[in-house]
């Protein structure tokens, strides 16, 4: 099982930078739907923080449901699926997500780790978080 730390320290860097790109203005959602985005955001973060893998991506799909170009949301989600062993999915959203990051480049970096890690997961067979293979 991968570092507990780790993946929670990742998650709360990724609710961070969601934060931001709403603060930011970065999409044109009302007031209202970014409240209810960053909500479900806050509470897949503590899902995956208890394990709940399953439950910590419906709720990100609902928050897509809300917000679908959040980058830093198909982000998540991407991270998820990687560790779900589910490595097309992940690398697919890692890929949207970069269509939709603008000039974050601190995300856009994370987005290619994450396709990098689900290509050599996918090959090796195996789950890779963050470089490590588990």
């Amino acid at each position: 099982m991968p570092n507990q730390r780790l993946l929670s320290a990742l998650f709360l860097l990724f609710s961070t930078i969601a934060c931001q790109v709403v603060q930011a203005g970065s999409y044109s959602a009302t007031a209202r739907s970014n409240n209810a985005s960053t909500q479900l955001i806050e509470r897949a973060s503590r899902q995956y923080e208890e394990g709940r893998l399953d439950q910590a991506a419906a709720t990100l799909e609902r928050a897509l449901q809300i917000q679908p170009g959040n980058a830093a949301t198909l982000h998540y989600l991407g991270v998820l699926r990687l560790e779900q062993g589910q490595y097309e999915q992940a690398e697919v959203l890692a890929v949207r997500s970069n269509q939709r990051v603008g000039g974050n480049s601190a995300l856009r970096n994370r987005n290619y780790q994450l396709i990098q890690a689900a290509q050599k997961a996918r090959s090796a067979g195996r789950v890779v978080v963050t470089g490590q293979a588990r």
